[in-house]
């Protein structure tokens, strides 16, 4: 058909006139366009794919230092959350040990204090049965004079310290 075409019009000018164009000016483009083509394909793409496939691998380190930064984060994140768990756990043990030993401190002052105040009171009540023996005493010195002093009134003469000490003794013995 192309054949045909050509034979009608004239030849492969016949076809371009036909299309309004003009096969030398054609002819000129293409060779123009073939030479920038190679021109382009020789010197501009070589140093472009280049930069290029440097921008990747750029590219291609950036995301795996991302990743690894990534991980590195993560197990910053685990030590870390690992050390506050572990800090609470001492923090609670100090706490607890605190406690206990506010709580052994408290019992021990109770106890003394408990101590203590068994201990004043026994020395009160030993004060007080000094006292009472003292007061008796006392009590039996001034029944032993006013014995005497009964007896003179009675019989009406002073006996010596040997036979009131006699009489007080048995007087008191009866009671």
């Amino acid at each position: 058909m192309f054949h045909f075409i050509m034979a009608d019009s004239g030849g492969l000018g016949g076809l371009f006139s036909a299309l309004g164009l003009n096969w030398q000016a054609f002819f000129l483009d293409l060779a123009a366009f073939l030479i920038t083509a190679y021109v382009v394909g020789k010197y501009v793409f070589p140093p472009l794919n280049k930069a290029l496939e440097a921008k990747q691998g750029e590219l291609e380190a950036a995301t795996r230092l991302e990743n690894e930064a990534a991980k590195k984060l993560d197990s910053a994140a685990q030590q870390a959350s690992k050390v506050v768990s572990e800090a609470r756990g001492a923090a609670d043990e100090v706490l607890a040990t605190a406690r206990s030993d506010a709580a052994a401190q408290l019992e021990s002052a109770r106890a003394k204090a408990i101590e203590q105040g068994e201990r004043l009171v026994a020395e009160a009540r030993e004060q007080l049965s000094r006292d009472v023996l003292a007061a008796r005493r006392e009590l039996k010195g001034e029944a032993a004079k006013l014995v005497a002093s009964a007896t003179e009134a009675v019989l009406g003469e002073k006996l010596d310290n040997a036979a009131d000490g006699k009489l007080i003794e048995r007087s008191l013995e009866a009671k």
